[in-house]
């Protein structure tokens, strides 16, 4: 037995924005809009917004959010008491207004709905109306049911997660994409990735979200260079899907270890999300696949052979192949090693108990030990330095 959930309505294409706005008038009157630090993006929304006389009030999300901010923004949002919450921008963005969404119908903390560090209670009220609009090609956050903040008292990043998140519209547009510069789009890109991969090699997939993986890591692996590099639209548009069909695998199956991991780090480094998980995802794969030899566990690496079949189109692919595909992506795209952010083997300890407790880790394809989450960070570390070499 397996469920499915994703956002209640998806409308997906090319000018899907301006085909759509339209539809706010449904949910009410009153807007809190969700943005980003470059509201530019934006514009559509609030030209709509003005021309219909909608009310509505901006907040915008500056760098990656922590519990604070999303604390004085619920006080604020009560006071403003909108119909609905409109979020447009990057991941951070959307999971700022799906956290608004459902905290300023409900009294308490930020801490009282957290998991990990939180009380994990559910909701009393039913939750605004949430409509998100990603801009880039990365986190899928439209389609999932949590979102991530980030504990400056923890140093750690932690989801609220409730199926009531799950966004009532999604409207992908991949034109909103166009243009995006080649750093943004690579470590969106390869955000994008680790969440297929992950998904597609966890211990709790289902036969949809098999589907899913399988179809989204085919489009990106064939259109990720061509965005990054090119800024072709067509491999934009696949890179849009790619990065929805990741948000609704990681919302209906589990991740793994690089995601355990990232959770820890993401904490502590200034470092962007999409650039640990990619950076930390080749040494969980190797890591992986050593435990699975070891144990016997030929189900784990025939994943890894199907993966590699999927990235490189090759018939005869080996599951290691996937961990050189994931290597010369890295290289290729320009993906900074993570010594640049600060990761130094003195936090190794405590980010591997960190990453313990994190709600990803519990999906890794095998369990793993401290000791070998700490070797991973080994790993990344003496990779970083062979390069620079």
């Amino acid at each position: 037995m397996f469920q499915f959930m994703t956002a209640n309505q998806v409308i997906f294409g090319e000018g899907a924005l301006n085909q759509s706005l339209s539809l706010l008038s449904k949910y009410g009157y009153s807007v809190l809009l969700v943005t980003g630090r470059n509201a530019e993006r934006a514009e559509p929304v609030i030209n709509y917004l003005m021309q219909q006389n909608m009310r509505y009030q901006q907040v915008s999300v500056w760098g990656e959010p922590v519990i604070t901010m999303v604390e004085e923004m619920a006080a604020m949002g009560r006071k403003f008491a909108p119909d609905m919450v409109v979020a447009i921008g990057g991941g951070s963005v959307i999971d700022v207004g799906k956290a608004l969404s459902a905290l300023i119908p409900n009294q308490g903390s930020v801490y009282d709905y957290l998991e990990v560090i939180g009380r994990n209670l559910p909701f009393q009220r039913a939750p605004l109306p949430c409509i998100a609009i990603p801009t880039n090609a990365g986190t899928g956050s439209e389609v999932t049911r949590n979102a991530v903040l980030k504990s400056a008292q923890e140093n750690i990043k932690v989801n609220i997660r409730n199926h009531v998140l799950l966004p009532d519209l999604a409207i992908i547009d991949p034109t909103l994409t166009y243009g995006m510069e080649a750093a943004l789009s690579a470590r969106s890109g390869m955000d994008a990735y680790t969440h297929l991969m992950e998904a597609y090699v966890c211990n709790a997939p289902n036969p949809l979200s098999d589907m899913v993986c399988e179809e989204g890591l085919r489009k990106l692996s064939e259109a990720l260079f061509l965005a990054c590099e090119q800024d072709d639209f067509r491999a934009r548009a696949d890179m849009s899907f790619a990065s929805m069909l990741g948000g609704m695998a990681r919302s209906n199956a589990s991740l793994g270890a690089a995601h355990g991991l990232a959770a820890s780090l993401g904490g502590r480094l200034e470092a962007p999300h999409g650039a640990i998980t990619a950076r930390l995802a080749p040494f969980v794969m190797a890591e992986n696949i050593d435990v699975a030899k070891h144990s016997g566990r030929n189900d784990v690496l025939q994943r890894y052979r199907r993966l590699a079949v999927l990235l490189t189109g090759d018939e005869h692919a080996k599951a290691e192949d996937a961990i050189r595909w994931t290597q010369q992506a890295l290289t290729r795209l320009k993906i900074p090693p993570l010594q640049m952010y600060g990761l130094c083997a003195s936090l190794f300890e405590d980010i591997a108990d960190d990453a313990l407790r994190s709600t990803a880790i519990k999906g890794n394809p095998l369990p793993l030990t401290k000791d070998r989450l700490v070797h991973i960070l080994q790993e990344v570390c003496a990779s970083s330095t062979t390069e620079e070499a």
